[in-house]
């Protein structure tokens, strides 16, 4: 049985001095079963990680999305550790800022100017804020199941928003994904005209046929700016993300995450000429610091003359079918919903939860780190990696078959349940 004793002291440590422990609410303890899974990581090669107990696991996790390529991907490593050399950040504009931006521009269908920030809740505030700039307008409509950051323009649809004033809520509206009429109804029902309409092009589930299009088409009818979240999307579905990969272009859209490969922290706010000249109202210090967008350019040049897309998919799609025909063999009432790039296993069951927590525990003890809220490959994967791991999920599905036949999956859990995630008004 693993130890993770030394995760548990870090924890007691961290949740004195850091709320919840961490500093992004899906990497909190607390959303995985603490006790029985790691805490704290250590470091990271290719696609596996140590904690800081010293247990080694297939990371099929990559930072919440953001490592694309693998940790501490040679390339890249090699162009930051350049850049570190040669100075991170200076009084005036790097060329690297014109360089990078032009890359981007050749690459994803909607830019012909790029904003650099550091986050993708940054980058979507930006997007909000040059909409508004742009159409004079302050309503802004989005997917009620969405996420698209932690700031308040978009904190006012959960049903708790402390620190949000109410009247945000005025401001933003929700509709339903893969619901055209209920769009329209939203468009056209609102009494303050709309500024944007942002959402993701997809996340686990697949647009239908013409919902993107048609969601272009109703916000031009309505004067409004649509605008793709490409932050999960980009660099993973496609390099351009959805708007590549469904060949439906936005007005804006941004992106995040896999932009540099490794996790370096990076984002950025792309869009048509006209709309980003207001995009110079979203200014920060560190928006053109020379180690993200090394980064950046080193992995521009990897996803350029290697079949990353391709690997993420291909790696990707052989684990998540893998799991399903696991489900199907110890007959669980539970599935796996999503692409290959970017899974998620949903339990069907009153103890979902319980289930979850007694399933992630099976499988880090096990060696392969999933998070509950969804998975992703990375370049540096391989199929080695999906049979170690598919034979550590056999093993866990196992756990909780004999689980759910005697009743007792609480009684095997050795660590707390995990907390329920984002919760959103409709």
């Amino acid at each position: 049985m693993r130890n993770y004793s030394k995760s548990l002291e870090w924890y007691a440590r961290a949740i004195k001095s850091t709320p919840g422990a961490s500093q992004t609410m899906s990497k909190q303890p607390t959303k995985f079963p603490l006790g029985a899974y790691p805490a704290f990581i250590e470091n990271g090669r290719g696609s596996h990680v140590w904690d800081v107990d010293g247990n080694e696991y297939v990371d099929w996790i990559c930072s919440l999305a953001a490592v694309t390529l693998g940790h501490g991907y040679r390339d890249v490593n090699l162009a930051v550790a350049d850049a570190l050399y040669e100075g991170i950040l200076f009084s005036l504009p790097h060329r690297l800022e014109g360089e990078v931006a032009e890359r981007l521009c050749s690459i994803i269908p909607c830019a012909e100017m790029v904003r650099f920030v550091k986050t993708g809740s940054e980058a979507n505030e930006a997007a909000i804020r040059v909409a508004r700039a742009y159409t004079g307008r302050d309503v802004i409509v989005t997917v009620g199941a969405g996420y698209h950051s932690w700031h308040s323009w978009f904190a006012a649809v959960k049903p708790e928003h402390p620190g949000v004033p109410e009247q945000y809520e005025q401001l933003v509206r929700t509709f339903a994904y893969n619901n055209l009429d209920d769009l329209s109804a939203t468009l056209s029902n609102c009494p303050l005209p709309i500024a944007a309409v942002i959402l993701e092009p997809t996340l686990l589930m697949p647009p239908i046929p013409g919902f993107l299009e048609g969601v272009r088409d109703l916000a031009h009818q309505h004067g409004a700016l649509l605008i793709f979240d490409e932050v999960v999307t980009g660099f993973r579905w496609a390099r351009a993300g959805g708007q590549e990969y469904f060949g439906v272009v936005p007005d804006l859209a941004t992106f995040g995450k896999g932009m540099t490969g490794i996790g370096v922290p990076l984002a950025c706010l792309v869009g048509r000429r006209d709309i980003m000249q207001h995009a110079v109202l979203c200014s920060g210090t560190f928006g053109g610091d020379c180690l993200g967008l090394a980064a950046c350019n080193a992995a521009l040049d990897v996803y350029e003359r290697e079949p990353v897309i391709e690997h993420l998919w291909k790696i990707g799609t052989a684990f998540r079918d893998g799991l399903k025909a696991l489900i199907e063999k110890h007959k669980l009432p539970a599935r796996v919903i999503g692409y290959g790039v970017h899974p998620k296993l949903e339990w069907d069951h009153p103890e979902a939860n319980l289930l979850m927590s007694l399933w992630l525990q099976e499988t880090a003890e096990r060696g392969v780190l999933i998070h509950p809220g969804g998975w992703n490959s990375s370049y540096s994967h391989t199929s080695q990696d999906v049979a170690d791991s598919l034979a550590a999920c056999d093993e866990a599905f196992r756990i909780c078959a004999e689980a759910l036949t005697d009743g007792r999956i609480k009684e095997r859990l050795r660590g707390d349940v995990i907390q329920a995630g984002f919760q959103v008004r409709t």
